[in-house]
């Protein structure tokens, strides 16, 4: 095999790319991911570049990877795909350019430029998000965007006065409050970085090493396996942060491990399901939805994440208390003796693989800002990967993780530019408010009852809808409801994370 087989050769779900455009999709996943890595750790970019740049290159990644339909070519890019590549590149490049001569001589009076490239920008970021999520995300944005038109059409209290269309424009493309607003750049700064810290801790051997942590702990346990994917999930969700960047990476050998000594396909798969969702509220690194709750509510990320750690321990010891009933009533034994690892070895083998999130937890107790643990969480995770010679990072390995860490951002971040356009349409039409009060009158005043329909809501949108969609949404339209009912807003927010992190099950 090729020496440089990994970069003319991308494999992913629905298309394979190969050659040239396996080339150019690395590169530009690796640029993306070392940019971002430069700006936490040393440089200071305009907002507008940073917000832009990565709506940017999320939507000319998911462009290449994303074939726009089930008849589109699975070895290539399409004519239509290069097309959208373009088209965003300069819609958003014109944003990018443009910006400071809006915000200072533009401001409620956007050219005929400003309003034709905002055109292009939203369609473009409504297509990135229908090709990685389906066309839910699209057609929720799309909603939200006519229902400020025909505000004055709408029934009761969700009836407003209405804005012509180049108001909506102008507002969802040209300013900070909609498209590139403030989930984009909680996404650019914080989030972003810490998946380029995941796919380095992985690629340095620390996704081995939780995986035979979890062995060693509880192998030898009644459904052992089961308890595996458990704790394994648990560890892994602490630095990935992402339901399905758990079951990518632990129930690809969790799962066949527990059919194997005698689980049902169906129990086997649900076991992984719940515990790779309880991976996103696992402290350290959560799901990407925390970190916008934190800047949503104006509190530190580490107190939020020490908040977790009970819920968090709650959730987990009742899910092996679950597994544990599930195999006592199977029969189900632990795995065989000679496939358990000595938890004396795997220790001395990889205890530096916590280093990295010890520093991470270091530098977020000392006031350093999320951005800055990433980055030299990072750095230590490459440093420590020379401990040992069969963990050692080679430059391949080095741009594998990036373009990892990029790859990673795909599906999560095609949403956040649709996620921007709704929260711009309930900012500018003030419906917000107006379902939260909505919420409030259903619920009688009563909190309890409040609550449950919250977690309805959120199981409603989670079908068609990310865990950080499902928070965005919820945070905006469901939390008001809980705080004017008494609840403090940290805990608030909480409730509606939880029940957006659960939504996944649906």
């Amino acid at each position: 095999m090729s020496r440089f087989s990994w970069l003319t050769e991308i494999k992913a779900k629905n298309r394979t790319l190969t050659g040239f455009w396996a080339v150019f999709y690395s590169c530009a996943a690796i640029f993306m991911a070392a940019w971002y890595m430069y700006t936490s750790g040393f440089g200071i970019v305009s907002t507008e570049t940073n917000r832009g740049f990565y709506l940017l290159f999320t939507s000319v990644l998911v462009y290449l990877i994303f074939p726009a339909s089930r008849w589109a070519p699975k070895d290539r890019p399409s004519v239509y795909d290069i097309i959208c590549v373009v088209l965003v590149s300069i819609s958003i490049g014109y944003w990018i350019d443009q910006y400071m001569d809006y915000a200072i001589f533009r401001v409620t009076t956007p050219n005929k430029w400003d309003l034709i490239m905002g055109i292009i920008a939203i369609t473009m970021i409504l297509e990135t998000a229908r090709r990685a999520l389906g066309p839910i995300m699209m057609i929720l944005a799309i909603i939200f965007l006519a229902q400020i038109y025909f505000g004055p059409y709408l029934p009761g209290k969700l009836s407003h006065a209405g804005m012509p269309p180049d108001r909506i424009i102008e507002f969802t493309f040209n300013t900070q409050e909609a498209m590139f607003g403030v989930i984009t750049a909680t996404f650019a700064t914080f989030v972003f970085p810490f998946m380029v810290f995941g796919a380095f801790l992985e690629r340095s051997g620390a996704g081995t090493f939780f995986m035979d942590l979890a062995k060693a702990l509880t192998g030898k346990w009644r459904g052992g396996p089961a308890k595996i994917a458990i704790v394994t999930s648990a560890l892994f969700g602490s630095i990935s942060g992402s339901s399905v960047a758990n079951v990518v990476a632990t129930g690809t050998f969790t799962i066949p491990m527990m059919k194997r000594i005698g689980f049902r396909p169906k129990i086997a798969g649900a076991i992984e399901a719940i515990a790779s969702t309880g991976g996103q509220f696992m402290p350290p690194i959560m799901g990407a939805g925390v970190f916008i709750l934190a800047t949503l509510i104006e509190v530190s990320y580490l107190k939020i994440a020490l908040i977790n750690v009970i819920p968090a321990l709650i959730y987990f010891i009742f899910v092996i208390m679950m597994v544990d009933l599930e195999a006592l009533r199977s029969g189900l034994k632990g795995l065989p003796s000679e496939e358990i690892p000595r938890i004396s070895k795997v220790l001395k083998n990889g205890w530096h693989f916590f280093l990295p999130i010890v520093i991470v937890l270091g530098l977020l107790f000392y006031g350093f800002s999320p951005e800055v643990g990433a980055f030299w969480g990072t750095v230590s995770a490459f440093l420590l990967s020379w401990r040992r010679k069969d963990t050692r990072m080679k430059t391949r390995d080095v741009m594998m993780a990036l373009r990892s860490g990029a790859s990673a951002n795909n599906s999560a971040g095609a949403a956040i530019g649709a996620l921007g356009i709704i929260i711009g349409g309930i900012v500018l039409s003030g419906l917000g408010l107006k379902f939260s009060a909505i919420l409030v009158e259903a619920a009688g005043g009563k909190l309890l009852l409040c609550v449950v329909m919250v977690m309805i809501i959120s199981i409603i949108i989670g079908m068609g809808s990310s865990t950080t969609g499902s928070y965005i949404i919820l945070s905006v339209v469901a939390a008001p409801a809980l705080i004017q009912l008494g609840v403090v807003p940290v805990a608030a927010h909480l409730v509606v994370f939880y029940a957006a992190c659960l939504s996944n099950i649906t």
